[in-house]
């Protein structure tokens, strides 16, 4: 899709649609795989998934980081018609996310129980994560695979693409889950073998679409293009996406020692996070959809040196996702312990996990907005400032906090309350500094 032309609205709604539909599809997944393994492998599996799931993140992020910035790099060069530099990032980061695969996978291996002791994982969980932690890890090299797939689609303006992909992977990884668990009851690494071999498929099915769309679009055939690897293409995304990748790196390390805080409550807590997180994707993935529609806009018509559309672009972004966060948030907390109790039946579980889900929810509009801010930074090619922010916020104030609310007092609802009160100043000072530099750069076009 050219997002250069056309109504602005109706671009947004037929792009970003397709995502959120998407990303239901992949939080269908995770709900049901959390329903299967909270009412068929009890509350200490459960668990294990949830100790696990920030260790994935802190090894996962980084490389994403990275194939946000090669995004960028793509989306930019569509929307100037540049075929020989978008060919050759594509290329570059192929063949550099194949090696970096498989570093991934031997380190996040390696590293899983010394994460989950440094934790503070309990006893009568650890093993269980471990095991699952190192199964995930043994397919990990597929998840970036797609993911990096995936974001050359978007940034392509072909999402619908993605969404299909991403529905058949989800469908498939149900049908292993309850073939894993219910018929070949293999317990808690039955959950994660479906997921790496879904995973399998979805990174291959992404490929192919990717050489298909190249190919569409005439740029395969070029004759000038005949580099397999470019370092300036590799220089241009690190330049990028590496600021973004070491925040994200250093985000999710932190929200790792988060899970340490919340491991201090026993197992029932543990279940009750992990049955939160599930209802937290649910927003952050409908905020995903949002914010990447806005960075695909920004980058192409950047690009095309358009920056009356970027603005439009911007109010669009703003528009479409407060809607859908604020009904989304109205939902959660309305229906909070009915939720929570899908998943496992424990009075105390699904105490902790409404709790926990009305303390974000309420605070959701903020996140979105640091979340839609920052990318339309990024999408502008501004990361370095964007990212020293994300991290202030994220990462420095939400572990002041901890760290001294933690010392005042012994309440699992102050330390989930980490999250939501770090969003509100990183927000303010996204939107000062985009606003800063859309001025300087209207400045800059209006000479021109």
């Amino acid at each position: 899709m050219d997002m250069t032309q056309s109504r602005i609205l109706p671009v947004f709604i037929k792009f970003s649609f397709p995502l959120l539909f998407g990303n239901l599809f992949q939080l269908f997944y995770s709900l049901t795989d959390s329903f299967i393994v909270g009412n068929y492998l009890g509350s200490l599996s459960l668990a294990a998934i949830g100790a696990s799931g920030n260790i994935i993140f802190t090894v996962t992020g980084f490389f994403n980081g990275l194939a946000n910035g090669a995004g960028v790099v793509v989306s930019q060069t569509y929307g100037a018609k540049d075929k020989v530099r978008l060919l050759s990032t594509v290329r570059s980061a192929m063949l550099s996310s194949i090696a970096l695969g498989l570093l991934l996978t031997a380190f996040g291996m390696t590293i899983s129980p010394f994460m989950l002791k440094m934790i503070s994982v309990p006893g009568e969980v650890f093993t269980q994560a471990v095991l699952y932690l190192r199964i995930y890890f043994s397919g990990v090299i597929f998840i970036l695979f797609y993911n990096l797939c995936a974001g050359f689609l978007r940034a392509l303006g072909e999402s619908k693409k993605t969404f299909y992909i991403l529905v058949l992977s989800v469908i498939l990884n149900i049908i292993l889950d309850f073939i894993f668990i219910l018929i070949f009851k293999q317990g808690l690494k039955g959950a994660a073998f479906a997921t790496v071999i879904s995973e399998a498929f979805s990174a291959l099915f992404a490929l192919i679409t990717l050489n298909i769309q190249l190919r569409k679009l005439n740029f395969i055939q070029d004759s000038r293009i005949k580099k397999h690897f470019s370092s300036f293409a590799l220089i241009s995304i690190l330049k990028i996406g590496l600021p973004g990748a070491i925040s994200s790196l250093l985000l999710n390390f932190s929200n790792t020692f988060m899970q340490r805080y919340i491991n201090r409550f026993g197992a029932d807590c543990m279940a009750g996070w992990a049955v939160y997180a599930r209802f937290d994707e649910l927003s952050i993935l409908a905020m995903v959809s949002i914010c990447a529609t806005a960075m695909t806009f920004t980058g192409q018509n950047y690009g095309a040196g358009k920056m009356d559309r970027v603005y439009k672009g911007i109010k669009a972004a703003c528009l479409l996702g407060g809607l859908e966060i604020l009904l989304i948030a109205t939902l959660l907390i309305t229906f909070a312990p009915a939720l929570a109790s899908i998943f496992n039946p424990e009075a105390s579980v699904i105490r902790y996990g409404a709790m926990f889900i009305r303390a974000s929810a309420s605070f959701y509009l903020f996140c979105f907005g640091t979340m839609v801010f920052c990318q339309i930074s990024q999408g502008l090619g501004y990361t370095t400032v964007p990212t020293i922010i994300i991290f202030s916020g994220f990462v420095l104030l939400r572990q002041t906090y901890l760290f001294t609310i933690t010392k005042l007092t012994d309440s699992s609802l102050a330390v989930a309350l980490a999250y939501p009160f770090s969003w509100p100043p990183t927000l303010v000072f996204e939107v000062i500094y985009l606003r800063c530099k859309l001025k300087r750069m209207s400045s800059i076009h209006s000479n021109s």
